[in-house]
């Protein structure tokens, strides 16, 4: 498929936490010969940099000099933290619990927002993840926001294996998507909300392939 140069052929998806953004980006990167890019691996990694340095997430000073010793770098779809292969460590429970509250701080959302930034001038990239559609590319000519519901999300979360051996019930699983929620959707920078202009699709009963199909259906539209 042949698509017209715009903002270099970017791709935004967001989306709340569970609602399969990670599995429909990579595979829409693959179907188009795009570069994906997991804008939350990038916070995830900073994340687990601070666990690693027993840096608390209210020490502000502590964040902010780590910030400037701090490389993420992608190779396909592997994060690289500092040159490291982090891309299973990032997944950890540890790392899961913190997320949250480290992409809420203000200092460190504009460190990675930069790095994304110029990782999409490169085009012809597919990104997913909360602002991807409303700050780091505004412009962008494609932006969807997938949605589902909190047992679906809940649901697809304990499927997917990079959770499974986690030993919790679904309504652990559901507790944590809701704080997620709240906490991503109340941050004061950088909020999750539908970006203006993205197309708003439902994901409850639909598989990878369906959301995929759909999602270039409309890519085919412009």
């Amino acid at each position: 498929m042949r698509m017209r140069n715009s903002m270099q052929d970017v791709i935004t998806i967001d989306g709340p936490v569970g609602v399969g953004k990670s599995t429909v980006a990579k595979a829409l990167a693959r179907k188009l010969g795009y570069t994906y890019l997991d804008t939350g691996a990038m916070y995830r990694a900073f994340s687990l940099k601070l666990l690693r340095n027993g840096i608390s997430t209210d020490d502000i000073e502590g964040i902010l000099q780590l910030i400037n010793s701090t490389f993420i770098d992608f190779d396909g779809e592997k994060v690289f933290l500092d040159g490291e292969d982090v891309s299973s460590l990032i997944r950890s429970k540890e790392v899961e619990k913190i997320v949250s509250k480290v992409a809420s701080i203000s200092q460190v959302r504009k460190f990675i927002v930069s790095l994304q930034r110029n990782m999409s001038k490169k085009g012809k990239v597919v990104m997913e993840g909360r602002d991807c559609g409303t700050v780091v590319a505004p412009d962008a000519r494609y932006k969807f926001y997938l949605d589902a519901s909190l047992e679906e999300r809940a649901s697809r979360r304990l499927r997917d294996e990079k959770y499974s051996n986690r030993n919790v019930s679904i309504e652990d699983v559901k507790r944590e998507i809701e704080l997620r929620d709240r906490i991503d959707s109340t941050r004061e920078d950088s909020p999750l909300r539908v970006p203006d202009g993205a197309i708003v699709i439902n994901t409850d009963n639909m598989s990878i392939e369906e959301v995929v199909a759909e999602l270039v259906k409309y890519i085919d539209k412009f």
